[in-house]
């Protein structure tokens, strides 16, 4: 039992080695970094909002939602999560690394990956749009012209869509983001704003 606790203990660091944001060392953080503040914001915005979700099972797929990604040399960017030959490599990659951990922990830890991943709970999608939106918000924050600017625009758009109790935050992300644009000579697209047209029209 200890010598188990002690390589579990040992083994969850290797998610401080999985940099993210591909080949941009300017927005480089680790799977770690992002996994921390995800749990930050799921935490932050249940209370927030007074959500009546089950509160210790979003904490949960926040903490697990990128166990997959241990040991990987570096996560996708953006423009590689959009080629659907690198996202089943990863996936299939992940998927096989959570298999892995909860055979040698003994644990469930692919219970609540495998929920995050298929999206079919409230609790799943509402950590999806959180985790979708940190990944906004870390690259306004380093105040540098984003990469693949014109997938970020949308990068959050579908994870909000299936989460809309948070399409008031997102719109005044997504101002931001627009000043930002302009800022930096992107021209900022109609279709960037599409997801509040389709809501103010229903």
């Amino acid at each position: 039992m200890e010598d188990q606790t002690i390589k579990f203990l040992m083994k969850i660091n290797d998610l401080q080695k999985t940099k993210r944001y591909g080949n941009y060392p300017k927005f480089r953080e680790s799977t770690a970094d992002h996994t921390f503040k995800v749990i930050l914001i799921v935490d932050y915005l249940y209370k927030q909002l007074n959500l009546s979700l089950n509160y210790e099972k979003c904490i949960r797929l926040a903490i697990y939602h990128d166990f997959g990604e241990m040991d990987l040399e570096k996560d996708v960017d953006i423009k590689g999560n959009a080629n659907k030959e690198i996202t089943n490599q990863k996936n299939i990659y992940e998927k096989n690394k959570i298999k892995e951990l909860s055979t040698l922990y003994n644990s469930n830890i692919e219970t609540y990956y495998d929920e995050y991943k298929e999206k079919n709970t409230e609790e799943a999608r509402f950590v999806n749009a959180c985790d979708k939106l940190e990944g906004m918000i870390h690259p306004l924050t380093i105040q540098k012209p984003i990469m693949n600017h014109e997938l970020f625009a949308t990068y959050a758009d579908k994870a909000i869509k299936d989460f809309p109790l948070l399409m008031p935050i997102y719109q005044k992300i997504k101002i931001i983001l627009k000043e930002e644009y302009q800022k930096w000579g992107f021209v900022w697209k109609k279709e960037y704003d599409d997801i509040f047209n389709m809501i103010n029209n229903k």
